[in-house]
């Protein structure tokens, strides 16, 4: 529940107000009530329908039933058959974005010989991240992982499966959609070929992996209730260097896991050669040059300018901008404000898309703070952290301590409003160390939580790059820094200039405006009208 899903709601509350019938398509359990009032949007005019995770030609098929179909999910590929269609992109990252450079050049030799091929097992909900080495990649369930399989005849499917680093074996259940468990096999921890009959089916199948789990950072396996999981990358995908499989004693990983999964494929006598290829080697599906799905969309959307120019680059699409949009009517300044530099972003190590530095800025903070440039000061470090990066969150807590900084890992959403009103600088490094031009998905595309931010009166200083450009004109609402020594000298003068920081603020304030949700709800009706999304 965060950024792209708000984006995503905002769209349909505005449908939904305009008198259409909305529907709103997932594949987890989700109160839309909840959603609701931790997204501040008004869903109570839509519908929520759950989807068995059926892979994007289930969707594609359940989409002929609109009149306007809008895919607001991350890097997917889905050709819509609705009357009208919009895909609304938060970045256009290639789908070979994270593989090795050999593997990049099978993808661009193989990928025209592929086109039209689909995978036959994708992964649905319940999975971590993929992590491995050259040799084997794998990716863990949380307990219950979802596996998509294409539709097909009698068939088998078949994974390589165990549990690296985990101390004792577990009894793994395969189970269908209606919950008839298919196969039942004990996983130890080293990996195994485990075959799974499938029957025939003309409309795809749902399978379920069910297992206890266990924590690495605990020697003893634990059999609770497996926590929550973002769904993993395509098959094939290489984890970031240096990941490593769980160790067990003295690990600090706190995930729950499952069993591992590693090379699913399905046997099938009747697959072609090109299918074969496919099953052998998915990550060869990757072809970031296959944009055929995108002429079945009456309009691209971007979220900001800077990912409106990354899209003209890499799929030669004129796309519009259709900025996330932000909550400033909940923000009120405050008239008082707490001496304290503030960030907000989700906390997630590098390597793993545009992470936020969280790290880096407290190293930073407490350089100033023990030169003494900063006395008096705090500084409040905020985001969500899922389970997978509890890690990442104990080295933040390592390099903070003994310093003054407050860590508020999912702070409830009337916490974070106000820190936004009360502190006085906020911070960004958003793609801090990147190279933007070879990796520009790594920046901030937008930059919603420094539109939250000058809402509250704090002052952004935030990194030169990407969409922070759009947001913070430097001198007038906030300032722009290109170096972590220009960051500490802007907060040095904004530190004891309070004529300087007041009158930023100020701006920053009548800033935010523009980005407010009515002025998304304008630039969507008057996309749709250009688009004619609403015709017949």
């Amino acid at each position: 529940m965060g950024g792209g899903e708000r984006h995503n709601g905002m769209i349909a509350q505005v449908l939904a107000a305009e008198g259409a019938q909305v529907d709103i398509l997932g594949h987890a359990e989700v109160d839309l009530a909840a959603i609701g009032d931790h997204l501040g949007l008004d869903l109570a005019g839509c519908r929520y329908r759950l989807l068995p995770d059926r892979g994007d030609d289930a969707i594609a098929e359940l989409s002929a039933e609109y009149d306007l179909f809008v895919n607001g999910s991350y890097m997917s590929r889905l050709v819509p058959r609705s009357t009208h269609a919009a895909h609304l992109c938060f970045f256009p990252t290639p789908a070979d974005h994270d593989a090795p450079g050999w593997r990049k050049a099978a993808i661009r030799a193989c990928g025209p010989l592929l086109r039209g091929v689909r995978p036959t097992v994708g992964y649905g909900t319940g999975w971590y991240p993929p992590e491995g080495g050259r040799r084997r990649q794998w990716i863990w369930t949380n307990g219950t992982g979802v596996l998509a399989v294409s539709a097909g005849g009698e068939r088998e499917l078949r994974a390589d499966i165990g549990r690296p680093g985990a101390t004792d074996a577990v009894r793994l259940h395969v189970q269908d959609a209606d919950g008839q468990t298919l196969a039942s096999v004990e996983v130890g921890g080293s990996f195994r070929t485990v075959a799974v009959p499938l029957p025939a089916s003309s409309a795809g199948c749902e399978l379920t992996l069910v297992s206890d789990t266990f924590t690495p950072a605990s020697t003893n396996t634990g059999t609770g209730p497996p926590a929550p999981a973002g769904a993993a990358a395509p098959a094939g995908t290489a984890a970031p260097e240096g990941t490593a499989a769980p160790e067990g004693t003295g690990s600090r990983d706190l995930r729950q896991l499952g069993v591992a999964v590693s090379r699913p494929r399905v046997t099938d006598q009747h697959d072609g050669a090109r299918a074969r290829l496919a099953l052998r080697f998915p990550w060869l599906l990757a072809n970031p040059r296959d944009l055929d799905y995108l002429s079945s969309y009456d309009v691209v959307m971007a979220n900001s300018a800077y990912t409106q120019g990354w899209i003209h680059r890499l799929w030669r699409v004129d796309a519009d901008v259709l900025y996330p949009p932000i909550q400033v009517e909940r923000l009120t300044p405050a008239t008082t404000r707490e001496r304290a530099v503030l960030t907000v972003g989700r906390l997630f190590a590098p390597g793993l898309g545009h992470a936020k530095r969280q790290l880096e800025m407290v190293e930073w903070f407490g350089e100033l703070y023990h030169s003494g440039a900063l006395p008096d000061w705090r500084m409040h470090v905020v985001g969500g952290c899922e389970e997978s990066q509890l890690p990442y969150l104990e080295k933040i807590r390592e390099i903070a301590r003994d310093l003054p900084v407050d860590i508020h890992p999912n702070a409830p959403r009337h916490e974070v409003e106000r820190l936004l009103s009360t502190c006085s600088v906020f911070w960004s490094a958003t793609g801090y160390g990147e190279d933007n031009d070879r990796r520009p998905w790594t920046a901030e595309h937008f930059g919603m939580t420094t539109v939250e931010a000058m809402a509250g009166g704090c002052v952004p200083v935030v990194i030169d790059r990407a969409g922070q450009r759009e947001i913070v004109r430097h001198g007038l609402d906030g300032l722009r820094w290109t170096s972590p020594a220009q960051l500490a000298s802007f907060t040095r003068r904004l530190a004891t200039e309070d004529g300087m920081r007041a009158r930023l603020a100020a701006s920053a304030v009548a800033r935010a405006q523009e980005f407010s949700d009515a002025a998304f709800a304008d630039r969507w009706r008057e996309i749709a009208t250009r688009h004619r999304l609403y015709a017949p």
